[in-house]
């Protein structure tokens, strides 16, 4: 016997209350469901089925599909609420995290209005300054813009298969070029998620089979309605199991998506299938209830409106919240779901001058789309001039600044970098030539050489970006002395021997994936070292950052950058060569958008001393450093006075989170000159 087709299934209703509720708990911290930003991944197998089956039933009772149609639909379904919450995220940032800020969420607002979102997060995940960039208001639009591309894509497809081989059954052949989708997709998620993870976790390509599988039950459908009942229940709660198994048992530490991402899609694909199987069995009886029922009919508004609610009072605050703060805020979300839904939502989706006419409805979602690509285009600048800083001739000079600093009141008019070129002012890029800045799968030092090309004695710089950020001093300080200064540094790779995987900080969960092929890195540098026979070597790194984690996905312990810096000064051999480790800087979060937002309070985003350098392992460099018997330089005097300010005198003193800016680090050849000259001088 056949089970009839449903036109509404409260069981995928259900499921999209529990995707959801499974993405917001995770997304506001909640521990036990660590995992459950594997939600969107239900999303993608629920939007696969319900769209292969609108477009499946379409072409059986019409014998076409109506492009036009399909479009308006989608559009007056889909642009509305993420338009209106897209422009109020963008106008909230400008608000409440100042124009900086304000103007990279506004940039990342033009791909979201233009369906792209995915592939903007993709491209600044796998850019190693943007690693500590606090994550975008915007960032959830990445699920939207892969489905969009799918709808793209797969009614196009559709008709190419529907025209081939007329006399093969449809459902046959959409089933065949289903399949052949799932297992490429699939193959090729798990290839990437080893490789860059990053893309692997965006990319449309690595998500398709996760929709084709809900498009391949929808093309199956009638083969499932034959099936036994009595299978139905057992399909259904094994499936719901493995979906809420998923969220307890993933975390911030999986690789994902990868194989990983199979047990939510499986799960998901059993449910929506016992569906079709056992109509109101199962697990519908509890995704059948009112509260599902009602949760799932605001998902949509509640998905879009949750992270930016989330994320901005966070970035606000400059910490993270706690969990009952973010539940709060979560709350606040469902009520602004609930009236978006109903008051905006449906009034547009069923306007009855927009369902008589695909052309109006298509017209309408163009407008909306231009409007908040419109407003992320218009972005603020900032008001102050960016002139040069003043010479700074002597150490005094310099130090005299940094006591200084501590009673900068206001923004100096004159500020240098500005606030909106901070970020990009990084003396490694701006002062080295194209192949010293080496991508990830580069293994061999190229040979880049500054100071005096000529020098008769050398100086080589090791480490990772935090010996490149040094470049601008060095270099001028081997001009002055005479010295050949060559730069071995690769973004990522410290130091210190580390066996260690490389984290991004996504906004659902940290993405683990291998370092940049730092240990092959190492040993060639090193190698190179000892065989140069250089007078010194200067030891830089970024110590305590949390992008390096172990093989558990836990940050690297003091023990374990101890044990590693040991190592590398061991293994540096060189015959009369001089070592010492330059310590690392003082850290300040986010200080060019706190500058951003407090133009009139700079006070407000210095630091005291010790909780500037807390976070750094600069005392265990030390300890290592004196037992090794090689000089240890403390760079935290050429920062802090009695704070550490993020301005000093008219300089902006970070780029970012970990790195400093070129402007000021032009201005202490002195001091670092001072620093090296015991070291230099040594035979």
């Amino acid at each position: 016997m056949t089970t009839a087709e449903r036109k509404f299934r409260p069981d995928i209703e259900g499921l999209r209350a529990v995707a959801v509720g499974l993405v917001v708990l995770s997304h506001a911290g909640a521990g036990p469901v660590e995992g459950g930003y594997i939600g969107v991944d239900v999303f993608f197998v629920l939007s696969g089925f319900l769209i292969t089956g609108l477009l499946v039933r379409e072409q059986a009772t019409t014998g076409s599909i109506s492009m036009a149609g399909f479009y308006a639909r989608r559009a007056r379904r889909i642009l509305p609420a993420a338009s209106l919450i897209l422009i109020l995220t963008v106008l909230a940032s400008y608000e409440w995290l100042g124009f900086v800020r304000g103007n990279t969420i506004a940039e990342d607002g033009k791909w979201t209005a233009l369906f792209a979102a995915n592939l903007r997060f993709a491209s600044e995940g796998t850019q190693y300054l943007n690693l500590t960039s606090p994550p975008s208001p915007l960032q959830h639009y990445w699920s939207l813009a892969v489905e969009e591309q799918f709808y793209v894509v797969w009614p196009l497809l559709f008709l190419i298969v529907a025209a081939i081989a007329p006399r093969v059954s449809l459902r046959a052949k959409l089933a065949g070029a289903l399949a052949l989708i799932i297992a490429a997709s699939l193959i090729w998620s798990v290839v990437q998620t080893g490789s860059n993870p990053t893309w692997a976790f965006f990319s449309p390509l690595t998500r398709a089979w996760e929709l084709a599988m809900g498009a391949l039950l929808a093309v199956g459908e009638p083969r499932l309605r034959r099936l036994p009942r009595a299978i139905g229940p057992w399909l259904s709660w094994s499936g719901f199991a493995a979906v809420i198994g998923a969220a307890f048992v993933l975390d911030n530490g999986t690789a994902f998506p990868g194989y990983a991402v199979v047990l939510p899609v499986a799960g998901t694909a059993m449910v929506v299938a016992a569906g079709s199987i056992a109509p109101a069995a199962g697990a519908e009886r509890l995704l059948g209830l009112r509260p599902f029922q009602l949760l799932g009919q605001w998902s949509y508004s509640l998905y879009l409106w949750h992270w930016p609610l989330l994320i901005i009072p966070a970035q606000r605050a400059g910490h993270s919240l706690t969990l009952a703060e973010n539940l709060s805020l979560a709350v606040i979300a469902l009520g602004l779901a609930i009236i978006t839904h109903y008051q905006f939502e449906n009034p547009i989706r069923f306007a009855r001058p927009l369902t008589r006419s695909s052309r109006t409805s298509i017209a309408a979602g163009a407008c909306l789309v231009a409007a908040a690509y419109g407003l992320s285009n218009w972005q603020i600048r900032e008001n102050s001039s960016s002139g040069s800083p003043a010479p700074v001739e002597t150490a005094a000079d310099i130090f005299a600044l940094i006591a200084a600093s501590s009673a900068i009141a206001t923004l100096p008019r004159d500020i240098t970098p500005s606030l909106e070129t901070a970020n990009g002012d990084f003396g490694w890029l701006l002062s080295a030539p194209r192949e010293c800045l080496v991508d990830e799968d580069v293994i061999e030092p190229p040979g880049c050489i500054f100071g005096d090309p000529e020098g008769a004695r050398t100086m080589v710089l090791f480490g990772d970006s935090h010996a490149g950020q040094w470049l601008p001093a060095f270099d001028t300080i081997g001009k002055r002395l005479g010295w050949k200064v060559e730069l071995m540094a690769k973004a990522g790779c410290p130091a210190p021997a580390l066996d260690f995987r490389k984290a991004y900080q996504s906004f659902t969960q940290r993405i683990i994936g291998p370092a940049p092929k730092c240990t092959p890195w190492l040993e060639n540098s090193i190698a190179r070292i000892n065989a140069m026979a250089p007078d010194v070597v200067i030891l830089a790194s970024c110590n305590g950052c949390e992008y390096m984690v172990d093989s558990n996905g836990d940050v690297l312990t003091r023990e374990a950058w101890a044990a590693g810096l040991e190592e590398t000064l061991r293994r540096i051999t060189v015959q009369g060569a001089t070592l010492a480790v330059l310590g690392d800087i003082p850290r300040i979060k986010n200080s060019v958008d706190c500058l951003a937002l407090r133009a009139d309070n700079v006070q407000a985003c210095a630091r005291p001393v010790e909780a500037a350098t807390a976070a750094t392992y600069n005392d265990v460099e030390r300890q290592v450093a004196e037992s090794a018997g090689v000089a240890f330089i403390d760079v935290t005097p050429w920062f802090c006075g009695a704070t550490c300010s993020p301005v000093i005198g008219n300089m902006v003193v970070y780029t970012n989170d970990y790195h400093v800016t070129a402007t000021y680090v032009r201005q202490l050849p002195d001091q670092v000159q001072a620093a090296l000259q015991p070291i230099m001088e040594t035979p």
